[in-house]
């Protein structure tokens, strides 16, 4: 709840609001759609692509943690369009 908002505020991270199928920009000048392949990864690899305007090395990787733990966060980010 400190990271990342569902309303769309802005915090440390980006906003879980509107996430899922929208089109990221990265630092790098690279993007791609949010699907849930790159929610995964995110999670998985969180400092693999870095969201332009944020911070690298916020996030901590979820690795190690069970499919149904990161399967949870996919579903309840998709809720929040």
């Amino acid at each position: 709840s400190a990271c990342h908002s569902i309303d769309g505020s802005d915090m440390i991270g980006p906003t879980w609001k509107g996430l899922y199928g929208k089109l990221r920009e990265f630092s790098d000048g690279t993007s791609t759609i949010a699907d849930e392949n790159y929610i995964r990864e995110s999670i998985i690899y969180p400092n693999k692509r870095i969201v332009k305007g944020y911070p690298a090395g916020a996030m901590n990787s979820y690795k190690g943690q069970k499919d149904i733990v990161i399967d949870g966060i996919i579903e309840y980010i998709k809720i929040y369009k």
